[in-house]
């Protein structure tokens, strides 16, 4: 006790409150862009081949690379997680699984670097996903309403 009559704090609890202090500090600088995603709705992951990207649809190709996947995160189901992925690939997409035709979709969540989707009238659709490329570098956005109507 202080000479006020108030109890202080032993060591033991000011270390373990300043320790817990410290670590939601430096959890919080290092989650900002995951905890500011979820904020916006979106979750973004990145993979640096197919290989390691967990879950890629058949037909990401074999050599695709620093690959980015935006996905919303709200609503529930297929339909109401929109997703956009950007990637490298001199292959480009297995031909026999896709097809193309009109554009009349484009994508909804933002990725950087991203070819600009309006800047085609044509997509490679491969089932619910559309995609165009610009050079190597691809844009993939999933849902695709209207593509080839």
């Amino acid at each position: 006790m202080t000479l006020t009559g108030r109890p202080t704090m032993s060591h033991t609890a000011t270390t373990t409150v300043t320790t817990v202090l410290l670590v939601v500090a430096a959890t919080s600088l290092t989650g900002c862009s995951q905890i500011g995603g979820f904020a916006h709705g979106e979750s973004t992951t990145h993979a640096a081949t197919r290989s390691d990207l967990a879950g890629a649809p058949t037909w990401v190709p074999d050599d695709a690379t620093d690959i980015t996947v935006v996905t919303g995160t709200r609503g529930s189901g297929e339909r109401s997680a929109p997703s956009s992925m950007v990637f490298r690939s001199e292959d480009g997409v297995v031909s026999g699984l896709c097809e193309r035709l009109e554009r009349g979709s484009a994508p909804t969540m933002h990725v950087a670097g991203a070819p600009d989707p309006y800047a085609s009238d044509e997509v490679t659709k491969c089932g619910a996903w559309s995609m165009i490329a610009n050079g190597d570098r691809w844009l993939a956005w999933t849902p695709n309403p209207n593509d080839g109507e």
